[in-house]
């Protein structure tokens, strides 16, 4: 049983984060039948970075990092600088500046001195204490000259330090009460009411395991005692579709997931300047998004009575390691650095016990995530689980999205119809006097008929490429990528939506919506994109919709795309690239050169690129048949990953499961 709990926590955490370790014993108690229990380790890791601050501040606090420890009078002191933290194949040392000066009377009348300038290296033992205070121990030390080399004439100096210095370093002490509350109080708010009393049973019986120092920092093991319980059988995943009912119970169950990854976003991204760093949480959070589609598309079956447990897990393994490994921690004062190191150890400790304790019940609940939220930012007021449908500008200004653009009048001005008339957009004489503005309006709640579908069709184009035109006149792309660009557009809204906005249901005219929330003519999905783009727009105004998807798919065709094709060395793989990340997020950018892809994404992919080279080949879009005509001349397909299976019909369910992703 003991192994089974091992194979658990290993695959967890182990693969994550090379420094959590997870040790789990069996140990023959006293009681009756000799019971079997289980240690397990919760690691709190506190780097080097942070040890280092407060030693300094407590030594010198100055903000030139220099400390008088004695000072008789000009000819007797002893003074430190520059006080240095550091852990050198794995122990622990303390080095620091020093100034030392001892006067004496002379032969003569007046005195004489000796005034010293060099440095002391110590190896210190880290131990932490039963007030919950790390400490450190001296083991030994040397002193050097300003050269670097251990000086014949030191003894005063040594003196000096056992005297001033010594006691300072083994009186500092680390309070690690705040960081140990902080998890005890996540893993209360993680259990359900009927698992609180093992749960209570398992943290009273906590304590410090041997401490180990790595290059990163001092690892505290905190270990708890819990009953090796046996492992429930595996609930074996459904097969069968999600009903509307449960698609509705996944998605209420993600919204506080969602709020708390946003929250740690934007909290993470005003502390951190790194345009890497915020490129890397833009990919968390669209890709955990991305992951619910997939749960409510039927692809990711539903495991348990937990469902987003995975999600959680997944995105958590990705935000740690963007926070340890960003550069811009040096830029963070001791308060913020204390604060997230505090919040990534609460997280750690929570997955570390529920996989090695599942008997305990452990759960991502929404008060475990308000409380781990709050650790970032324990001054914030109001709910940070707050959900809402709104635009949040500081979102999009945070990941680097472009103002949202503002409704238009319902009633144009004069000004407004005579440069509509006066300067019409590119290819907008196939309806004269029609520019884009005019374009949208016209198609705002229009369901074509057959005899209209000609006029709909020009007016979509229209709107289609000027949108494409003005993405690429604001972008700095070469001309071959921007011109794979403009016909990307259009086969992009064809496979989609058969460049469709509005359907009627019930008699009423609706916006066109797949079952996982995907709006309009580009499928801009309202759980991916929440507060990037406003959901009622989205579905009401055609120019809007169109925009918004313009936007995110340039967003791809740039970080995406153009990285795939250059690596491929072919540029019309950007759009392949662009297209599977628009379709599946972006970690499925090359999914069209898989071959292990399945039979579904196959036909998926295979069909965007007929629709791409058929528009850029020249071919004419049919709304009827949703397909493209041949162009003037048939365009051979580079090579490439092996083709899929036969492309489905055009009246086959393709269109709306691709739109489920968008």
């Amino acid at each position: 049983m003991v192994q089974n709990v091992i194979i658990r926590v290993m695959r967890v955490l182990f693969p994550q984060h090379a420094r959590v370790r997870l040790v789990v014993l069996c140990l023959v108690l006293t009681a009756p039948g000799g019971l079997c229990a289980a240690t397990v380790e919760l690691p709190l890791s506190l780097r080097t970075r942070i040890l280092q601050n407060a030693l300094q501040e407590s030594l010198t606090p100055g903000p030139d990092r220099k400390a008088v420890l004695y000072e008789k009078d000009s000819h007797n002191f002893f003074r430190i600088a520059d006080p240095l933290l550091s852990i050198r194949d794995g122990e622990p040392r303390f080095r620091c500046d020093i100034a030392a000066g001892a006067g004496f009377p002379s032969l003569k009348v007046l005195p004489s001195a000796i005034h010293w300038n060099g440095s002391i290296e110590m190896n210190l033992f880290f131990y932490v204490d039963d007030q919950w205070q790390l400490r450190y121990r001296i083991i030994d030390s040397t002193i050097y000259d300003k050269d670097g080399n251990q000086p014949l004439l030191s003894s005063f100096v040594w003196k000096l330090a056992r005297r001033f210095l010594y006691p300072l370093l083994e009186d500092f002490s680390f309070d690690l009460s705040p960081p140990r509350g902080e998890i005890l109080e996540l893993l209360r708010n993680s259990v359900s009411p009927e698992d609180m009393e093992e749960l209570e049973a398992a943290l009273s019986t906590i304590r410090v395991g041997t401490l180990r120092a790595d290059d990163d920092g001092i690892v505290v093991p905190l270990l708890l005692t819990v009953a090796d319980q046996p492992t429930p059988p595996a609930v074996l995943p459904p097969q069968e579709p999600l009903s509307l009912e449960e698609i509705q119970h996944v998605q209420n169950l993600f919204e506080p997931l969602d709020a708390f990854l946003v929250f740690v976003v934007k909290s993470a991204g005003a502390d951190f300047s790194d345009p890497q760093l915020r490129d890397q949480l833009f990919d968390l959070l669209i890709t955990s998004r991305y992951r619910l589609l997939a749960i409510l598309a039927g692809e990711n079956p539903v495991a348990g009575d937990d469902p987003l447990r995975n999600l959680f897990v997944e995105a958590w393994g990705q935000l740690r390691e963007i926070i340890e490994s960003s550069e811009d921690q040096d830029a963070l004062v001791q308060e913020q650095l204390l604060r997230y190191m505090t919040f990534v150890n609460a997280g750690d400790a929570l997955l570390a016990l529920d996989a090695a304790a599942p008997q305990l019940g452990m759960h991502i609940t929404t008060d475990g995530l308000r409380r781990l939220a709050r650790m970032l930012q324990p001054e914030y007021k109001e709910d940070p689980l707050r959900f809402d449908w709104e635009v949040d500008p500081a979102l999009r200004n945070l990941l680097n999205f472009l103002p949202a653009p503002q409704p238009d009048s319902s009633l144009m001005t004069l000004g407004s119809r005579l440069l509509d008339l006066l300067v019409p957009a590119a290819h907008a004489a196939a309806i004269p006097g029609v520019a884009p503005a005019e374009a949208g309006r016209r198609l705002d709640g229009w369901i074509p008929s057959d005899a209209e579908l000609d006029e709909y069709r020009t007016l979509v184009a229209l709107l289609l490429e000027q949108a494409a035109r003005d993405r690429t006149g604001s972008e700095e792309l070469e001309p071959r990528y921007a011109e794979i660009y403009r016909h990307l557009v259009p086969a992009t809204a064809l496979i989609e939506s058969c460049w469709r906005q509005f359907t009627r249901s019930n008699g009423q005219v609706v916006c066109v919506r797949s079952q996982s929330g995907s709006l309009g003519m580009m499928q801009i999905n309202q759980h991916v994109w929440r507060g990037f783009y406003d959901i009622e727009r989205l579905k009401r105004d055609v120019t809007y919709n169109i925009t918004a998807g313009t936007e995110i798919l340039m967003r791809y065709f740039k970080d995406n795309g153009i990285k795939v094709a250059g690596a491929g060395g072919r540029p019309e793989y950007a759009a392949r690239a662009a297209y599977c990340a628009y379709n599946a997020g972006p970690r499925a950018a090359r999914r069209f050169l898989n071959p292990k892809a399945t039979s579904r994404e196959k036909m998926v992919d295979d069909r965007l690129w007929e629709y791409y080279r058929g528009i850029a080949g020249g071919g004419a879009v049919d709304l009827r048949t949703c397909s493209v005509g041949a162009p003037p001349e048939i365009i051979s397909p580079p090579p490439g990953p092996p083709s899929g299976p036969p492309a489905v019909q055009p009246d086959k369910p393709l269109f709306r499961r691709s739109a489920d992703h968008s």
